[in-house]
């Protein structure tokens, strides 16, 4: 190399930087949910630990910039939110690549630019003004400036905010004079200018704080909340103090990969939790908005309500006055999600049959978590049986892991499965037993829900 070339690495990022192009980003991996380092730009990214190949426009945004000491972890256990199974844990596949060695390098010497700069700013702190030895107050806007801030504003109104810049005219970043953290970035889709749909909070990792925002979250949102990240159709949030960064993001319909007809009334509360979690602002946090749009859920003895009479052009109604925050989704049938608050239940699907005047088909009730197993089969196919003095079908599912199901006709109509994973309750006519009663219906559920209470004192 002759004297005055720069090593590759070095034209690497001036290439990269005369291009305007950010150093990296930090997405979630759509099936596993696994945070992945990926440079702006890239069509797709393959995940390194479950493998699974995206578009890299389809994945949701963890941080708009990839913390210089961030390091992806060497196991990964995918959260419920996504469908990975979540009892299995992933191992990190470092790939061999010569691109990967040239970034290697590069992000090396960006950790060490970031170390330099870093004992800078600690010396002028040390040193205070003139060397008085004062510390430095961190510069930006102040955050209880952010409390009069709502997710109706616009980008042109944020941008208005003291220090902050527009970008794209779909995002503003506003510096934070805080320890904790260190800038504040929203949003939009072009498609919904009107609204905030992801923001972002950025700062030092491992922050002592840190700890304190995590118990208020778990404070303030529903037992979905794993410590880390926290999702619900369409909304989620994650928090990782290791980066440093707070991720909320929500998904309008039509989203790939799913949305919300309630995506707005998701991020407006989860930004009134935010700002009392993370920020200490005096906000408000209303316990039935986290019932309906959080999924903090319904007592399951309200499924009983609905009257079995109701057809599928009712529906809507009949399930906007029970459960104001159930989505609808529209597949072979007409699907509403419910969130369930019972000791051994967490959610409800509840299947319309897809024609006219079609009723209620069927009814799905699931633990929590994504793929997780009933930790009480047994104990609920009793509940059913005495309850409605019946003995179950006994069935193998998986003989060799010496699984198996339960199965009850109910007398007058209707039927009950009992999995290791669910319980589905047929509520329709079908082959020689007829569609499940009122009266029936009603009492199902009351034995349900009972038994379940019962259990957990």
């Amino acid at each position: 190399m002759r004297r005055g070339d720069a090593p590759l690495a070095l034209k690497c990022r001036d290439d990269l930087a005369a291009r305007d192009v950010r150093w990296a980003m930090l997405l979630e991996c759509r099936h596993c949910g696994a945070p992945l380092d990926v440079r702006a730009g890239e069509r797709t990214t393959r995940c390194r630990y479950c493998g699974t190949t995206s578009a890299t426009r389809s994945l949701r945004t963890v941080s708009p910039e990839t913390p210089a000491n961030w390091r992806p972890p060497p196991v990964w256990t995918p959260p419920p939110h996504v469908p990975a199974d979540p009892r299995v844990s992933l191992k990190y596949h470092r790939a061999n690549t010569l691109v990967l060695a040239i970034l290697g390098a590069t992000a090396t010497i960006a950790v060490a630019f970031g170390f330099f700069m870093t004992t800078a700013a600690s010396i002028r702190t040390a040193a205070g003004p003139r060397g008085a030895g004062a510390p430095v107050a961190p510069s930006g806007l102040a955050p209880e400036k952010l409390a009069s801030v709502t997710m109706r504003a616009r980008a042109g109104d944020l941008a208005k905010l003291p220090g902050a810049t527009l970008a794209e005219k779909t995002r503003v970043r506003v510096p934070l004079a805080s320890p904790a953290w260190s800038a504040i970035t929203f949003e939009w889709d072009a498609a919904h200018p009107e609204h905030v749909r992801q923001f972002y909070l950025n700062g030092p990792s491992s922050h002592p704080s840190h700890g304190e925002v995590r118990r208020r979250l778990e404070g303030l949102l529903p037992k979905r909340w794993t410590g880390e990240s926290f999702g619900w159709r369409g909304i989620s949030l994650h928090f990782t103090p290791s980066s440093g960064g707070l991720n909320v993001n929500a998904s309008p319909p039509n989203t790939i990969g799913g949305g919300s007809p309630y995506w707005k009334e998701q991020i407006e509360l989860m930004w009134r939790v935010v700002q009392s979690a993370a920020l200490g602002l005096p906000a408000q946090v209303d316990p039935a908005a986290v019932r309906d749009y959080l999924g903090g859920g319904y007592p399951l003895a309200t499924l009983a309500r609905i009257d079995l009479a109701t057809d599928i052009d009712a529906s809507a109604a009949a399930i906007k006055q029970l459960f104001p925050g159930a989505s609808p989704e529209k597949s072979t049938q007409l699907t509403y999600h419910v969130a369930i608050d019972h000791p051994w239940f967490a959610t409800a699907n509840l299947d319309w049959e897809n024609a006219r005047g079609g009723k209620l088909l069927t009814v799905i009730i699931r633990p929590p978590g994504s793929g997780a197993m009933l930790a009480h089969q047994d104990r609920i196919s009793a509940c059913v049986g005495d309850g409605f003095a019946l003995k179950p079908r006994i069935s193998e599912a998986d003989y060799l892991a010496k699984k198996r199901y339960y199965s009850y006709d109910l007398k007058g109509g209707g039927a009950v499965w009992v999995y290791d994973t669910m319980v589905m309750i047929r509520l329709s006519k079908f082959g020689n037993t007829p569609p499940m009663t009122q009266a029936s219906w009603e009492r199902l559920l009351a034995i349900l829900d009972a038994c379940g209470r019962q259990a957990a004192r």
